[in-house]
């Protein structure tokens, strides 16, 4: 996975998770309910785009990635948002490239990772070391 592919994906599931997290406010899905079922529901905000992600590009993505990335996504800039935010209304849309813009940031440490680590290839990583023969010397 390329360094660009890592920034995209972050904020693709960035921007997923703010698509969910605003659905979930429209229904009122934890509006009146228990504190576990709520915390589920915010769990489901967290993970499904992650795993939509890995499900439409299986070679593409990684889960090791993703996930962490979705989970400090929603702390920072989702969550923060959603609770500064105003009532319901069209400026609720505006978390949609915040939380995409959120997800390439802390996409960034993933991204530099695998830009400094550089690309290696495969036939690099299996070559077996040759045995070396100790035998008396005359």
């Amino acid at each position: 996975m390329s360094w660009k592919s890592i920034l995209l994906f972050g904020s693709v599931n960035g921007a997923m998770m703010a698509i969910l997290m605003i659905l979930n406010v429209i229904i009122g899905l934890t509006d009146g309910v228990d504190f576990v079922f709520a915390m589920l529901s915010l769990l489901a905000v967290i993970l499904i785009p992650p795993f939509i992600l890995k499900r439409a590009k299986p070679n593409e993505v990684s889960l090791v990635h993703l996930i962490p990335v979705a989970f400090v996504t929603f702390i920072f800039p989702v969550f923060g948002a959603v609770f500064g935010g105003p009532d319901m209304g069209p400026e609720w849309l505006v978390l949609i490239p915040i939380a995409a813009v959120g997800g390439a940031f802390w996409s960034l440490p993933f991204a530099a990772w695998d830009y400094f680590r550089g690309s290696k290839s495969s036939e690099d990583l299996n070559i077996l070391p040759e045995p070396i023969i100790l035998t008396e010397s005359e």
